[in-house]
């Protein structure tokens, strides 16, 4: 259970219904996976099909799966990155339907590394065809370094080959982002977090970049949001959802001070509206204790119309844990209500000291990484999974696992949870320490069966070359038999230091 670096994901947009209607590694469809996807235009928008799902890339009715592999060298430049996208089929995914992205266009006098970080989609243009965002390093940029926006534009042929930067994105971005529809207009929208560092031109801690967005990455028009003016904060996660009921994404961002410690801030709660966001204030738990967290995701776990705000604390061990029953990492459920969070029924808090969870909590392991919400059973309520990257079993160190935990009537169950690892009968690989299986997961329904199947990325594969796994969905949830595994080799890619499935689409 030694401490570990992980690298940090986006979140995604999750409406009441459950249904994710944006990702974070990408899901998405294909029409013909053996023809290249070629670079795209500026088109015009038009009304999106209704028959096309909103992260379907080429249009074929099939969600498909991104892979990000930021740490890949590509063309002697270290950590250029890339993405790896599997299409979905009635048959579900496989690795002879895919497309590599690498930017061999990418510019070189100012780097632009580790490309297929944090991976998302939407339909930024409103086409009809999901669009694939990602994470970008750039630097120097005005003697700075910063976090850039790129996105691959989607359409018949799949994913234009030369990503579009967005414009206006905060040039001191930390990172975090999410794509929803924040302002009602039934248009995608970016919020990225940014903060001012006292630049009186530009106050406030974030930006809502408004769609529809142009081919050539301009917005309709920007405005800033604040969480805690006069004070320097920085994103670890955010998501969006439908929390209140009105039919409006809101926002959920899990902060941290400036210069705090591990622990320190919180995780607050936007209402989104057509005039901009309304501040909610930090959640807190059922004893009035802030609710801190490193990832976060939103979703409608028992069907209420109502989204759920579920928050992964996987960081333990820090002054600020005291009192609160998170060791080894635990989740966090705050039930969504229509003023926002519910007045009616306290948030729980769930470890694996929780009864029905499988294990023991012990220090670093994690529960709370990786989290993605979606139906794995077809029962119409959405599920949790979760990774627990620093587990230790059978005598090896951080060889982690993956819980789904189910929803209800009644919300999040620990009844039935579902434990995964390498280990596991059916699942390929043998686990390994400081494997960290678990550290991202997604769930993609590839095959149209209304079913998640669940993916597993694990960027510390084989000393940091990562690797993916692949879980079918049946009535009874999630099964080992006929998983797969693949990594960058499968892909055509170098391996050595890849990351791959350092972010994956959910």
């Amino acid at each position: 259970m030694a401490s570990r670096s992980l690298p940090r994901r986006r979140r995604q947009l999750v409406l009441a219904t459950g249904i994710a209607l944006v990702s974070g590694a990408v899901l998405v469809p294909v029409v013909n996976a053996a023809t290249p996807a070629a670079t795209t235009t500026a088109t015009t928008a038009t009304t999106p099909s209704t028959k096309r799902l909103h992260d379907d890339f080429n249009g074929d009715g099939h969600p498909d799966l991104a892979i990000g592999a930021p740490g890949t060298t590509l063309n002697g430049q270290a950590k250029a990155g890339a993405v790896s996208v599997l299409y979905g089929s009635s048959s579900g995914l496989s690795t002879s339907r895919k497309q590599v992205l690498t930017w061999s266009s990418r510019s070189t006098t100012q780097p632009q590394t580790r490309y297929g970080s944090d991976l998302q989609s939407g339909d930024l243009d409103r086409d009809g065809y999901a669009d694939l965002l990602s994470l970008v390093d750039m630097s120097p940029i005005s003697g700075y370094d910063g976090r850039f926006l790129a996105v691959n534009w989607g359409g018949p042929k799949g994913l234009s080959a030369t990503p579009t930067l967005l414009r206006n994105v905060p040039a001191n971005s930390r990172g975090a982002f999410v794509v929803a529809d924040v302002d009602g207009d039934k248009n995608p929208d970016v919020a990225a977090w940014g903060d001012d560092y006292g630049d009186e031109n530009t106050p406030g801690d974030g930006s809502v970049l408004h769609g529809p967005f142009q081919r050539d990455g301009g917005s309709a028009r920007t405005t800033r949001f604040t969480l805690f003016p006069g004070e320097e904060w920085y994103a670890l996660a955010m998501a969006a959802g439908d929390v209140n009921g009105d039919g409006i994404a809101d926002l959920a961002v899990s902060a941290r001070q400036q210069d705090g410690e591990v622990g320190t801030g919180g995780v607050a709660l936007l209402l989104g509206g057509p005039s901009g966001f309304t501040y909610k204030g930090l959640l807190k738990d059922a004893q009035g204790r802030l609710i801190r967290g490193d990832d976060v995701e939103i979703g409608d776990l028992d069907k209420d119309a109502h989204a759920e705000i579920v928050v992964g604390h996987s960081v333990d061990g820090t002054d600020y844990d005291v009192g609160l029953p998170v060791k080894g990492g635990a989740i966090a459920v705050v039930h969504g209500g229509p003023n926002g969070v519910s007045t009616t029924r306290k948030p729980v808090w769930i470890n694996q000291d929780t009864a029905g969870v499988p294990g023991v909590g012990e220090w670093r392991d994690g529960m709370g990484s990786g989290l993605s919400i979606g139906d794995t059973n077809g029962d119409g309520y959405p599920d949790v999974v979760t990774g627990l990257p620093g587990e230790d079993f059978d005598g090896l160190t951080d060889a982690g696992t993956v819980l789904v935990l189910r929803g209800s009537a009644n919300g999040l169950t620990t009844t039935g949870i579902k434990s995964f690892s390498q280990n596991t009968a059916g699942v390929p690989g043998t686990a390994e320490k400081l494997d960290h299986f678990g550290s991202e997961t997604a769930l993609v329904d590839a095959n149209g069966d209304k079913k998640d199947g669940l993916v597993v990325g694990d960027w510390a594969e084989n000393v940091n070359n990562g690797a993916a796994w692949v879980f079918s969905a049946t009535s009874s949830g999630i099964t080992a038999s006929g998983s797969f595994s693949f990594g960058p080799s499968t892909m055509g890619l170098p391996a050595t230091g890849a990351l791959f499935g350092a972010s994956v689409a959910d």
